[in-house]
């Protein structure tokens, strides 16, 4: 990221091609056809990313999950991404709340929260079975829809 930038900014700049190819889809497509092409590219591309991440170490338990999960949020960019509280933890369960979050901000300002979604929300599914497939993520609300937070809940199924 340029010194210059702010994270803003350079979200900002990531995703302005992103978006504005979504939508010369969407008008050539139509909204429905070209929806389901971004969303599974931004699901493939997730999983990829989950699988290159894990191929030299892959997780085998829900400790080493909630481990990552967590560094990965409190990582030196994240922290300028995302706030994020942990309500509730359990052997088998982790709750997640996110309160602030960069990518619903900066796809609010393109007006592009429904490309938002399927570009950065939507994929967390496919990639928690990515992460292991024993984990399973159940989420009922997000900013980038319009709630007042993320609460994405992990569980670890026999």
């Amino acid at each position: 990221m340029p010194s210059e930038m702010t994270y803003e900014q350079y979200f900002q700049s990531l995703y302005l091609g992103t978006v504005e190819l979504a939508k010369a889809f969407e008008k050539a497509l139509g909204r429905e056809k070209a929806f389901e092409i971004t969303k599974n590219a931004a699901e493939k591309a997730g999983v990829r990313g989950i699988k290159n991440l894990l191929s030299t170490n892959p997780i085998k338990n829900f400790e080493e999950f909630k481990t990552l999960l967590r560094g990965t949020n409190t990582s030196p960019l994240m922290e300028h991404v995302v706030t994020v509280t942990y309500p509730e933890e359990t052997p088998t369960k982790l709750s997640c709340h996110i309160t602030e979050c960069l990518w619903a901000n900066v796809f609010k300002e393109m007006n592009a929260t429904d490309l938002g979604y399927i570009i950065c929300c939507n994929p967390d599914f496919a990639t928690a079975k990515a992460y292991h497939p024993k984990i399973k993520l159940e989420r009922t609300k997000t900013l980038m829809q319009g709630d007042d937070y993320c609460d994405y809940t992990y569980c670890w199924k026999e």
